[in-house]
């Protein structure tokens, strides 16, 4: 359904890039070029900052198109487990973002902690695991952004998803996080004015709440009851179980999280979380809206991915198409760069201090800027796969990050339960078969997604304590056979 020819497409691109560099640039001058600067934003950020950038970091394509796409295809139910998850965690995180910063004061990165609590090999288990988040979040917002753009005005979607990156990465690259936080800002502006604006104005001219109403069981008209019927069974199997343990197990899969915590003041870190979930919470919910308008009036959707930009399309005139594709690609860019920020706080600090010398006498920034050049380049081909989703890659990373999510709580709540060998192997083998069972049941070589959602978010702690009483056991018992021969010898 193209509204509009390439050169809008292009002009909008162009519009934004040059917005976005010429805020940042003024946001950032007198910025010195330190690795705390870069990485940590001097960990000045007061609650107004921090609240808008922990919002702006979870509200990126997901929320702004699975859950309208979700509202369309499921209804009620597939909108209310994607709304669950998404808006207790926040709250739930600040806690332990809170004592966390108490005690790493200085740190940089989780993975840099459990270094210092457990080994190198655990700090090693958990860069991967997040650099592989990083991935499939920054190609998740390619797709959403190029595939908007591209139903839109024909604009190739692989020129689209490379001009994103290009933007992100030329302000990004100038003041790391410090940039970050200016994008995040403006996106949170943008964002809210286009829904705010655009929603009631789609529901007035489709006809009105009644509208919104029979579209409450989405296409199916199965939707509507959130519990207790087999639909309902099944949107929860097949979607629900892994969006909302994914997302309460999100932020501790994600270092964009504990880099905020890092950078937020730390008296205003637990308002800041907690705010956040209430700004971000309405954008999901008014997305859904768009859904259960297209399912209410009878609109045929084929590219469900792009509901909402149809829906816009479809009731609204062609300017109104225009501020929407804007307002998601404000959205969308500032995603990537907080995956920019994000990776390059990890190679910045985790990988640069490993190798500590540097590829050709780099320093911390460079390693930093290293990491978001390989970002981008392996993400852009992610992006690119053909047949590759915004749901299958968004479920694939919920999987692997819910794996992770009780055995770190544990680590907070009781530090002593879990060891390092429980620790790394309960994670590692867990994902690694979770994520194998969910990948064979979604290609439809099994009917294994669910179990493996199962194994990850609930096999990882089972395993990582199971394994850490072990080897205490084991250990007693060597340390009673030695003073047993030591006696024997006396």
């Amino acid at each position: 359904m193209e509204l509009f020819n390439e050169s809008t497409g292009i002009l909008v691109l162009l519009v934004y890039g040059i917005f976005a560099y010429a805020m940042t640039y003024w946001y950032s001058k007198g910025y010195d070029d330190t690795k705390e600067s870069f990485l940590v934003a001097r960990r000045e950020l007061n609650t107004f900052q921090g609240s808008l950038s922990v919002t702006a970091a979870w509200l990126w394509a997901p929320g702004l198109f699975i859950s309208a796409q979700q509202a369309y295809v499921n209804g009620l139910v597939g909108l209310f487990w994607f709304c669950l998850g998404n808006f207790l965690t926040l709250g739930a995180f600040a806690y332990f973002a809170r004592r966390i910063r108490q005690w790493a004061p200085e740190g940089f990165t989780f993975s840099g902690y459990l270094k210092e609590k457990f080994s190198g090999r655990v700090q090693g288990l958990f860069v991967v695991e997040m650099m592989i988040l990083a991935i499939c979040a920054f190609a998740i917002n390619l797709i959403a952004g190029s595939k908007t753009v591209e139903t839109l005005t024909g604009l190739d979607a692989g020129v689209v998803s490379l001009i994103m990156v290009l933007i992100a990465i030329l302000y990004s690259f100038r003041t790391g996080l410090k940039a970050t936080v200016m994008t995040e800002m403006i996106k949170m502006v943008v964002v809210w004015t286009g829904a705010i604006i655009l929603v009631p104005w789609v529901i007035s001219n489709a006809g009105g709440w009644d509208v919104v109403v029979a579209g409450l069981g989405g296409k199916s008209m199965q939707g509507a009851d959130i519990f207790g019927t087999p639909f309902a069974w099944g949107v929860f199997t097949g979607f629900g179980a892994a969006a909302f343990l994914g997302h309460m197990g999100g932020p501790w899969g994600d270092n964009s999280f504990y880099q905020r915590a890092f950078a937020i003041k730390e008296k205003s870190i637990i308002p800041s979380f907690v705010l956040a979930s209430f700004v971000f919470i309405l954008v999901p919910i008014m997305m859904g809206l768009l859904g259960f308008v297209a399912a209410g009036s009878g609109m045929e959707i084929k590219n469900v991915g792009v509901t909402n930009a149809l829906v816009i399309a479809e009731f609204l005139p062609a300017g109104a198409a225009i501020f929407f594709m804007f307002m998601v690609f404000s959205g969308l860019v500032s995603i990537l760069d907080s995956q920019f920020a994000s990776v390059a706080n990890m190679t910045g600090h985790d990988i640069y201090n490993k190798f500590k010398v540097g590829i050709f006498g780099a320093d911390e920034i460079q390693w930093a800027r290293y990491g978001m050049i390989a970002l981008a380049v392996i993400a852009l081909i992610v992006a690119n796969i053909p047949g590759m989703t915004l749901v299958y890659l968004f479920l694939f990373f919920a999987v692997l990050r819910a794996s992770v999510w009780l055995p770190s709580m544990i680590t907070f709540l009781k530090p002593g339960l879990i060891t390092e060998k429980g620790m790394f192997w309960g994670i590692l083998v867990c994902a690694t078969i979770g994520e194998v069972l969910f990948v064979s049941g979604k290609l439809g070589f099994s009917d294994t997604a669910f179990q493996g959602v199962l194994i990850a978010i609930f096999g990882s702690p089972l395993l990582a304590v199971g394994i850490s009483r072990l080897e205490r056991e084991e250990n007693s018992r060597q340390v009673g056979s030695n003073l047993k021969k030591m006696n024997l010898k006396e």
